[in-house]
């Protein structure tokens, strides 16, 4: 199966983190906040220009720009 943005995940689904794009300092602010390669990510919400996401334990709400970077597979 393709890997697919975490912005075009459904609310309600739960992927896997297949990897990261982006510059250095966007790589190290999601890796800092969870977002490494296997990482299991809920997606709560997703309306807008917003994602609001559970990893880890915790919740975060991301900007739609911002997760275009975090690809992702099935669970």
């Amino acid at each position: 199966m393709p890997a697919l943005p975490l912005s075009l995940v459904k609310a309600g689904e739960t992927v896997k983190v297949s990897r990261v794009k982006g510059g250095d300092d966007m790589k190290r602010h999601l890796n800092d906040i969870g977002f490494v390669e296997g990482s299991e990510v809920h997606v709560v919400s997703s309306s807008g220009a917003n994602i609001i996401v559970t990893i880890l334990g915790a919740r975060f709400g991301l900007d739609t720009k911002v997760a275009q970077h975090v690809m992702t597979v099935a669970a």
